[in-house]
């Protein structure tokens, strides 16, 4: 039952993953990809079926990762490339720096935070540059 439960997961579009994760969490979606959702979705429907993590398990993941180094975001360059990015005829010129990125002189932690500054509304920055750092 379980099984067959699951595998319809794969077959469903967004919006009925969307309904479904209503159902099982209580609560409005806000994943982003379809992928996200089947993940979600099948581990709750698992924890359902054969029961969650146990106090000891939980406890144990929570030290470990509170002990585990903080991953470090890797450059979409190396320190020092200058990127060009054409906007409403502007060529604006970023400099990758050692923790974040410059941008007229002033400094940003994200691509993100340059990207707002330039079009003046919050966008993903990795998009608005035309970076894909998912899935590396």
């Amino acid at each position: 039952m379980i099984e067959e439960d699951l595998a319809k997961l794969n077959t469903m579009n967004i919006n009925e993953l969307k309904k479904l994760f209503l159902r099982y969490f209580n609560a409005h979606p806000t994943l982003k990809t379809k992928e996200a959702y089947i993940l979600k979705l099948s581990y709750r429907m698992q924890e359902l079926e054969f029961g969650g993590l146990s106090s000891a398990s939980r406890s144990f993941l929570s030290k470990i990762s509170a002990k585990a180094p903080n991953v470090k975001k890797v450059a979409i360059a190396p320190i020092g490339t200058k990127i060009i990015k054409q906007y409403k005829g502007r060529d604006y010129v970023i400099r990758v720096l050692e923790n974040g990125y410059e941008l007229d002189g002033q400094r940003f932690k994200s691509l993100s935070g340059m990207a707002k500054k330039i079009t003046g509304m919050k966008i993903s920055g990795s998009a608005f540059f035309g970076f894909n750092l998912r899935g590396k």
